[in-house]
């Protein structure tokens, strides 16, 4: 996991303290990335996502590593 949410602060969270909201793992000779930020158009003006978004890029096309878990 690369980022969790804290689901006491919003209501209808169902996943507890380990609620993944970024990810990535290597599978089969290829690497996946996820994200689950990114539901706003604001977001795409805000410099930290953008920069996770080029960081989880990167890393699915090979050109950075990143200490990921085994799978989500």
């Amino acid at each position: 996991m690369l980022a969790t949410v804290d689901e006491s602060t919003y209501a209808g969270g169902g996943m507890g303290t380990d609620h993944p909201v970024a990810w990535c793992h290597e599978y089969d000779g290829g690497r996946a990335w996820y994200s689950a930020m990114g539901h706003t158009g604001a977001s795409f003006r805000e410099p930290r996502f953008l920069a996770h978004l080029l960081a989880g890029i990167r890393y699915a096309a090979g050109q950075t590593m990143a200490r990921c878990t085994p799978g989500p």
